[in-house]
């Protein structure tokens, strides 16, 4: 999961809670990076929508 913020605590406290969860915290940076993530979202709510891919579905950082 990509998070974004410019608390860096809170950043912290966030990634902790994803890591319980088993998902894997990656810091995208500070606040300004919110408006990239939210347009993620925004592409893979527009995909789901159009049947184009699956509401379950999520994008994969490749390394």
């Amino acid at each position: 999961m990509l998070l974004a913020g410019d608390d860096a605590d809170a950043k912290a406290l966030l990634a902790g809670v994803m890591m319980a969860a088993v998902l894997r915290a990656v810091d995208a940076g500070g606040l300004k990076r919110a408006r990239e993530l939210e347009a993620l979202g925004f592409l893979q709510l527009t995909l789901a929508a159009g049947e184009k891919t699956s509401w379950a579905g999520a994008f994969t950082l490749a390394q």
